[in-house]
């Protein structure tokens, strides 16, 4: 069970948030319309339903952000990032639906930038106050119910685990009885089970992969009914996926799903196409347009050939696309056979200056704003890599879930480059999983500025 003051916090947060949204709303109403008073905001249709757009962008921005969410009392980090994801979401809604058509009546457009500041500022401040207070005087909101397992050995350090992991499901391991004395023993069982419950006042019990058969499960299962003891069954998928698995259902046809995928959801795919396209075409606008003619000359001074160096490499779901770069080597015939290597005769001048700084991989943006790549993603292999590796490594198409990106959650952590050893991919297949798992639009942003930053910094593995 929550702790009884955890729901009203976080009501008070919400209330927080609109208090202090309609406090700087109001006082830029005010510095803008000296002349007009608080009843002209009830009044003036326009006015009034512009006030109330920006609330409700609030409210969705929170909800798709989970800024409220329990987990968020209970971890710094949880918080930190819903906090910001909300925040950015908010700011991302007003821009491109409610901004472009708010009337002046409001406000004028340069107080929007002084309103998010304002904003901005004491919604951290209230966050960084709650858990600068929780840590001082270590406060937990939550407490568990109390869970006895029943089942097999290996299968309680795992449940365990969770409950310490995931503290706001709320429950709290308290005792363990291994089901063989069920059979060998019945009485023993018994004994034990309800002595258990009497000195532990136990609230629910899980039964973890019990080898007690469904007939006689069913019928301690009525048993403990009576006993007003909650029920848990824990189904044996621990040796195919560790994570807690969503379990939905289609009709009355119950599914498991053996991971979470953020981009399973319609709204998660357009907002990141959304992102895409208005990034790339920055990029192509802002840097490709003047960067493009330059390199074309000194690329076709050095060695002939095409400026462009397209290839067939894996996307989502493994379909095949052209992907762009700027041809860094010289014509061979083993550029879709043989990756390039620290040192590589292939390669010209200009190819190891542009490799090194990233720019050959610019004409991507054209593969972003066509749709068949993204800004962010597990990078995209050739055809030859991803048949030798699918064969090699586990797990290693499941990077083809979502489409491939310019850069990535494995690359930002050193992972780019020539693959030198099986190690080197396995690695980097835990990370693009983790990214697929993991997914939003804040991870995104905060992956672009790391790719920057290595790519100034220098990187090893960049040639």
């Amino acid at each position: 069970m929550h702790h009884k003051y955890a729901s009203f916090i976080r009501f008070l947060n919400f209330v927080y948030d609109i208090f202090i949204i309609n406090i700087i709303l109001l006082f830029i109403f005010i510095k803008h319309n000296p002349s007009a008073n608080i009843v002209s905001l009830f009044i003036n249709k326009n006015l009034f339903f512009n006030w109330l757009n920006i609330n409700l962008t609030w409210i969705v921005a929170a909800f798709f952000g989970n800024v409220y969410s329990l987990r968020n009392l209970i971890y710094f980090k949880e918080g930190f990032k819903n906090s910001s994801k909300g925040l950015i979401y908010f700011i991302l809604f007003i821009v491109f639906v409610n901004f472009l058509s708010l009337s002046d009546i409001l406000f004028s457009k340069k107080y929007f930038i002084v309103f998010i500041i304002v904003y901005t500022f004491f919604y951290w401040a209230a966050r960084f106050v709650f858990y600068f207070v929780k840590k001082r005087f270590n406060l937990e909101l939550y407490s568990g119910k109390k869970v006895l397992i029943i089942g097999r050995l290996d299968t309680v350090d795992e449940i365990k685990r969770i409950f310490v992991d995931k503290k706001e499901l709320g429950f709290v391991y308290s005792a363990y009885i291994n089901d063989d004395t069920y059979y060998s023993n019945n009485e023993a069982f018994f004994k034990r089970l309800f002595s258990e419950i009497k000195e532990q006042n136990i609230e629910e019990i899980f039964f973890a992969g019990t080898i007690i058969k469904d007939e006689e499960l069913y019928k301690l299962i009525q048993l403990l009914d009576k006993n007003t003891i909650r029920i848990r069954i824990v189904p044996d998928f621990f040796k195919f996926h560790t994570k807690l698995k969503n379990l939905s259902f289609l009709g009355d046809l119950p599914l498991l799903s053996l991971r979470d995928e953020p981009l399973e959801s319609l709204f998660n795919r357009m907002l990141k196409r959304a992102f895409d396209v208005a990034f790339s075409s920055i990029v192509i606008i802002l840097i490709l347009s003047w960067v493009y003619p330059l390199l074309a000359i000194l690329i076709k001074l050095e060695s002939k050939g095409p400026v462009f160096f397209k290839q067939l490499r894996s996307g989502r779901n493994n379909q095949e696309f052209w992907c762009y770069k700027f041809r860094s080597m010289k014509i061979n015939n083993n550029a879709d056979i043989l990756q390039a290597t620290k040192g590589d005769c292939r390669i010209t001048r200009i190819g190891s200056f542009i490799r090194k700084t990233s720019i050959d991989e610019l004409p991507q943006f054209l593969n972003v704003f066509i749709g068949n790549m993204s800004v962010v993603g597990p990078r995209p292999h050739m055809l030859k890599h991803t048949e030798h590796y699918a064969s090699i490594v586990d797990k290693y198409m499941i990077r083809h879930f979502v489409k491939p990106g310019i850069t990535g959650w494995a690359q930002v952590h050193g992972y780019r480059g020539e693959i030198s050893n099986i190690e080197e991919i396995k690695k980097r297949i835990e990370y693009d999983i983790w990214y697929i798992e993991n997914w939003s639009l804040v991870l995104d942003i905060q992956i672009i500025p790391l790719t920057i930053y290595n790519i100034f910094k220098g990187e090893e593995n960049a040639r």
